[in-house]
């Protein structure tokens, strides 16, 4: 093209125009270090005019000083490399000074510029201020220092694994649990490769790592893990995919304990003559404790989306979106610490049924609009998750009934939780509550909007044949139900057609006889 003709001047003109308009500011160096071209984004970011430095030395003007504040000699510049050495040159840890002697964090490009018979002229400058980057990855860093000290302090064993099966973090359990040091933790062939029965346990086949290829939650409680000297250990492990912000799978989280104890405990109970009535008992509190998991691993998920959406922020609005967060994180945290408590109590039930000690019910007065509220609140994120409603009517006026609390609470969890997962989203599930026979019982009905049960599924509901609907469920939380129900001599009976909801009905005496005693 000729460079007299319109057309060329032309295209000249819509060259200059993008160079000019660019976000970024642009320089144009001869082979003396001199600037060539200015755009104004490079003029405005630096603090002085187009004319200030056109034909200036572009190195003593704006890069004479290193970050630690000694001078920063021209043979020593990559910027200057790209015009000796004919290759772009990179990086994102250098310092700019404007005109008045501040100076800000740069991002630069620094490509060479060739002239029509192959030899270097110059170069191209591209730069950005990135001192907003800077600051967020500040506050970036402090939000995993102190979600590192929480990992750490874990009893669990936490390992997170990126897309490759790599081990990017460990956790002091984790270390402790299989006797290596962090370091020395490389993959699945040092902890994982061995299965009970002797057979190698290929990495394609193993679950932990299926998270982070089919983005599913993957649970077990008869994994074997093998530690550095040799030795082997039953545990129990979850392993959880991680995703970025745009929803793909980045890796996964796993989190295992040694269950070596609980494994020898079950063996010895077997061989107990008791061993009927303490299987149905840690049968039933290993459900409820399952159940009871739930709001905590969802209440973990939010945190971690919560978390992952801090760091999109922008600056200006980091300060309000935080205490926004405080006080989500602050109300799935108090969650948190009441499940634990009732897990706890559970917990205490096992030792005690392993003692041959099985408590009756402890019978008091008891407000069921508190029960109630308790554990609606408990299963409100699950709930959410799902985009189920619960809802609530005519407890308040109920009167106060003599009920043991605790279990009251397990029977009402399990109904509700069961409930959750079969309603579609938009669905809900209502606790309705009222007085019958003259007031001496109460009649709590559990609503919801889901698919219903075929007959056969109904008519084994409650019984120690109980079927469950759900992937991985057992069937014993209806039993639970019953044997809560029948403790306080009362009656339970459900509703369901395929297609049309579910409702069950608990009928509880509002006063419970002195001599009433159970097992259950």
């Amino acid at each position: 093209m000729n460079e007299s003709t319109p057309a060329f001047q032309e295209f000249q003109q819509l060259h200059r125009l993008i160079l000019e308009s660019a976000g970024e500011g642009i320089f144009g160096l001869d082979l003396k270090g001199r600037h060539t071209f200015v755009n104004p984004t490079a003029a405005r970011l630096l603090g002085y005019t187009v004319e200030e430095l056109q034909g200036r030395p572009s190195h003593r003007t704006w890069h004479h000083m290193k970050t630690d504040g000694s001078p920063y000699p021209e043979d020593k510049c990559p910027i200057y490399q790209a015009y000796k050495d004919g290759r772009i040159h990179h990086g994102d840890d250098e310092l700019f000074w404007r005109k008045d002697g501040t100076s800000f964090p740069a991002e630069y490009r620094s490509a060479p510029l060739w002239n029509s018979a192959g030899s270097i002229v110059g170069a191209v400058v591209t730069f950005q201020d990135i001192t907003d980057r800077r600051e967020r990855e500040k506050t970036v860093q402090g939000l995993m220092r102190k979600n590192d000290v929480i990992l750490q302090e874990a009893n669990e064993g936490i390992l997170g694994l990126d897309s490759s099966g790599h081990h990017i973090f460990v956790n002091r359990a984790a270390s402790r649990l299989l006797g290596y040091a962090p370091s020395e933790l490389l993959g699945h062939a040092l902890w994982h490769h061995t299965r009970s029965d002797g057979r190698r346990y290929p990495d394609n086949q193993c679950p932990i790592y299926g998270a982070y290829k089919n983005g599913l939650v993957h649970h077990g409680n008869d994994d074997l893990f093998w530690k550095k000297d040799g030795s082997s250990f039953p545990a129990e492990c979850t392993s959880t995919p991680i995703r970025d912000e745009y929803g793909y799978l980045m890796g996964a989280v796993v989190t295992f304990r040694d269950i070596t104890e609980h494994k020898r405990l079950e063996a010895k109970l077997s061989e107990e003559t008791r061993i009927a009535e303490v299987s149905r008992v840690l049968g039933d509190i290993s459900h409820d404790l399952k159940n009871l998991l739930m709001p905590v691993l969802n209440g973990a998920s939010l945190l971690e989306e919560e978390f992952a959406r801090l760091l999109t922020l922008l600056p200006a609005s980091i300060a309000a979106q935080l205490g926004e967060s405080h006080a989500l994180c602050s109300e799935i945290t108090e969650m948190i610490h009441r499940n634990a408590k009732r897990i706890h109590e559970r917990v205490q039930g096992v030792a005690d049924a392993v003692k041959g000690v099985i408590t009756p019910p402890n019978f008091a007065p008891c407000r069921i609009d508190n029960v109630v509220n308790d554990v609606i609140s408990t299963l409100r994120l699950y709930a959410d998750e799902r985009n189920v409603r619960l809802t609530v009517e005519g407890l308040t006026d109920l009167p106060t009934i003599e009920a043991d609390e605790r279990r009251l609470f397990n029977a009402l969890y399990n109904l509700i939780n069961n409930a959750i997962p079969e309603v579609p989203p938009g669905g809900s599930v209502a606790v309705r509550g009222a007085i019958e026979d003259e007031g001496s019982t109460l009649h709590l009905v559990v609503a919801d909007t889901g698919r219903g049960m075929p007959p056969d599924v109904r008519e084994r509901l409650f019984t120690d044949g109980a079927i469950s609907q759900k992937a991985g469920g057992t069937g014993l939380g209806t039993k639970i139900v019953k044997d809560v129900v029948e403790a306080h001599r009362g009656t339970i009976s459900v509703d369901s057609e395929e297609g049309l909801g579910t409702t069950c009905h608990l009928r509880l005496p509002v006063t419970q006889r002195p001599s009433v005693s159970s097992s259950k």
